[in-house]
């Protein structure tokens, strides 16, 4: 801990060029002191990889300036706060590797500016909210912190939502191991900005949606009892350097076309 815990917090190194992601300033905060009367608001705060226990308390939702805000890698229990939903200028919400349980808030869907969503291996369950849909703006929903964006590990239950098919800016997206059912929406189709998909663990479907998804690199989509043929256009997917396409009912042959040579594959069981 370095920031400043006996006078004004927002000083030293929460006001200057250190990176919040910096590994000698555990508990971190940023603030922006550009304000009239020069009023300070915390801006970005990282409670991530510490030995937080008990619930996250809804006070939070009082830092309505936040832009980043990481609680990952912690004991925190109770529901998430509703009162994340006040948080409208947030760009990155962590709170994956936690004990949380229930459903996912509603509010958080007034979220509209979230580019990097992580809850992976959080502890909620439930269905994934409808409002969620608002969330137009996220890049990356997958379980590795600081970097991408993610769902796996959890309870979710019912049908894939369809409007995740919307999100055309998301480039990372997993969903493994959870307790959906179905089929991968048709709507995906339209995730052509997507570079890494990971979902495991439904009950059917097909292979169609990734026809126009040329910029994946990984495609991990084993155990879903996929069926029907190897679309040809993967073939063309000259960005791709993992695919694993095991434990369906898959048939044909991988189309060879430009796949690259070093590509890591895995068709087994299919």
């Amino acid at each position: 801990m370095r920031w400043n815990l006996t006078g004004d917090p927002c000083t030293g190194a929460a006001v200057d060029s250190t990176d919040i992601n910096d590994g000698n300033y555990n508990p971190a905060i940023k603030c922006d002191c550009n304000f009239p009367n020069f009023t300070c608001h915390v801006t970005a705060l990282n409670l991530g990889q510490n030995y937080l226990t008990g619930p996250l308390s809804p006070s939070i939702g009082n830092l309505i300036r936040m832009k980043y805000l990481t609680v990952s890698f912690n004991a925190l229990s109770g529901q998430v706060p509703a009162e994340i939903g006040q948080l409208t200028d947030l760009r990155l919400l962590a709170f994956g590797t936690n004990n949380f349980d229930g459903s996912l808030p509603s509010e958080l869907g007034n979220l509209r500016r979230l580019e990097h969503l992580y809850f992976g291996s959080s502890g909620v369950g439930g269905y994934i909210p409808s409002t969620f849909a608002n969330l137009q703006n996220l890049q990356r929903v997958q379980e590795i912190l600081y970097l991408m964006i993610g769902a796996s590990d959890n309870e979710f239950k019912g049908r894939i939502p369809d409007f995740i098919g919307k999100w055309s800016q998301l480039q990372s997206l997993n969903l493994q191991g959870n307790s959906f059912e179905g089929s991968i929406p048709p709507s995906f189709s339209r995730l052509t900005s997507l570079e890494r998909l990971r979902i495991s663990g439904l009950s059917n479907g097909t292979l169609h949606f990734i026809k126009d998804l040329k910029s994946l690199r990984i495609l991990f989509l084993r155990s879903n009892r996929l069926s029907g043929s190897i679309p040809n256009e993967i073939g063309e997917f000259t960005n791709l350097t993992q695919l694993s396409l095991g434990n369906n009912s898959l048939t044909g042959t991988l189309p060879t076309g430009t796949l690259p040579k070093a590509m890591n594959t895995t068709l087994s069981y299919m």
